[in-house]
């Protein structure tokens, strides 16, 4: 995309350089997905003889529609259009890494299969015994067997389709993470965040295989664009957004919609009031409504993790029984360690395994993509306490609550750096908005007076009507 050159002016050489190796980046990322197709084309839809003809014809079809969605919503951004573009192959290739290491490696034994191995018995069963063959309780594990069993009860045997299916669903879910920094940030790095949205290795590993991880991909960048939009003009299409989002999360996993609404309270509870009447009116009806549905969230995420005691003792013991449950395999950490510690290494939840604490090439390719990480939070640290001080802005109260209560959480009960990793990526593509939010400059402000496709750099030189998604 080349920018006209009254507007490279006003741009510093060194960010114009910078997004000419984003673009060079993507390019170069489509073209290995491209060079690499025969093998993973293999891999998605011949490792695992049962159910490839109908994904011969399933899977296309999901791709085509998944880019003609698309299409309106990248008209006049060539850079997003190729972006996405690669989004669609590298999420394919890595559903056919995730089958071809769960074929081989795994011996078939990972979750993904599980799903797919059930949901197909009940999409038998349902000959026989109809709908009661999709079990309650329609949440958790149960919502993942009972989804699969619904799209092969249409679409037949189809264990790559399902892969694909959900590989897609999480890409919507960068796009929706990627359109929340647009309007939250628009002065923001837009083309270096939605690389990292979108193409962010270990988000592309574990959420484009049959799971939780996809669905909770999607479902929680839909409240962070639900939220965002909420801050940006408060209207009932906003508001009905962000709580399906939350909704949705509860469904997969109680505990983060817990964290997700929480962290949407504490904005309105201790952030700024701006708008006028209107806005403080808004404050004084839902921050009660709000206090009370977070406290309901959160009984019901403590049920679901064993917490349902109001005993700290009894808590911390809970607390360390999830530790030792996690440390099994051979990439467990922290054995031994007493909960105060667990909860301090907490910061560091973005970035371990360390070096030193690889035992394994998983651990290796993790800790490889955990450096990279801190390395880039180090080179944009002054962004991240520019952030920091602005503390107050709805919008990073909002990330700042939830990683927060996210790191806390998950060191205290996890010492598996397998888990950690798959997990942690339900928080990295919300903080890392602050790393990328560019709000160090003189002047800047979280929230602006009109959307962010208005503002943003990325925009100025679009031709066509911008997307109203």
């Amino acid at each position: 995309m080349r920018l006209p050159p009254a507007l490279l002016r006003d741009i510093p050489p060194r960010e114009i350089v910078a997004r000419r190796r984003y673009r060079l980046f993507a390019r170069m990322v489509a073209l290995g997905c491209i060079l690499l197709s025969p093998f993973w084309l293999w891999s998605l839809f011949f490792s695992v003889i049962p159910g490839h003809l109908p994904s011969l014809i399933f899977v296309p079809l999901m791709v085509i529609g998944c880019v003609v969605a698309f299409m309106p919503l990248w008209q006049g951004n060539p850079y997003l259009k190729q972006l996405l573009g690669t989004g669609i192959l590298a999420r394919l290739a890595a559903a056919s890494l995730y089958i071809w290491i769960g074929v081989f490696v795994y011996d078939t034994s990972v979750d993904a299969f599980h799903y797919w191995s059930v949901g197909m018995a009940r999409a038998e069963d349902f000959s026989v015994m109809g709908w009661r063959a999709f079990q309650p309780p329609f949440s958790s594990t149960n919502l993942i067997n009972n989804m699969c069993g619904l799209i092969m009860l249409a679409t037949g045997n189809t264990l790559p389709g399902l892969f694909v299916l959900f590989a897609l669903a999480a890409l919507w879910g960068g796009y929706l993470f990627y359109r929340a920094f647009s309007i939250a940030f628009p002065q923001g790095d837009h083309e270096l965040y939605a690389v990292l949205a979108i193409l962010l290795p270990s988000n592309l590993f574990w959420s484009s295989a049959i799971g939780k991880d996809a669905l909770a991909q999607l479902l929680i960048g839909l409240t962070a664009y639900g939220f965002a939009q909420m801050n940006l003009r408060l209207q009932p299409r906003a508001l009905l957004t962000c709580a399906l989002g939350i909704a949705g999360v509860l469904a997969v996993r109680p505990h983060i919609a817990a964290m997700l609404a929480v962290a949407v309270t504490m904005p309105f509870a201790l952030g700024k009031t701006r708008g006028g009447w209107m806005y403080r009116a808004a404050k004084v009806i839902f921050v009660p409504l709000l206090v009370f549905m977070s406290l309901w969230l959160v009984s019901q995420a403590s049920e679901f993790v064993g917490l349902e005691t109001t005993n700290s003792e009894s808590g911390i013991d809970t607390f360390n029984h999830l530790t030792q449950s996690t440390q099994i395999g051979g990439s467990a950490f922290n054995s031994g360690q007493s909960l105060p510690v667990r909860v301090a290494e907490s910061p560091f939840l973005m970035f371990r395994p360390f070096p030193w604490e690889v035992n394994n090439m998983m651990a290796a390719s993790a800790s490889l993509e955990a450096l990279v990480l801190l390395w880039f939070a180090w080179r944009r640290r002054r962004g991240l306490m520019a952030a920091l001080r602005q503390w107050r802005q709805p919008f990073i109260t909002f990330i700042l609550t939830y990683s927060l209560v996210f790191s806390v959480a998950f060191a205290a009960a996890t010492s598996n750096f397998g888990i950690l990793v798959r997990e942690r990526i339900m928080m990295a593509p919300l903080l890392l908005m602050l790393f990328c939010a560019n709000l160090e400059r003189a002047g800047a402000k979280s929230f602006p007076s009109r959307p962010g496709w208005m503002l943003s750099s990325m925009r100025l030189p679009a031709v066509g009507k911008p997307s109203v998604f």
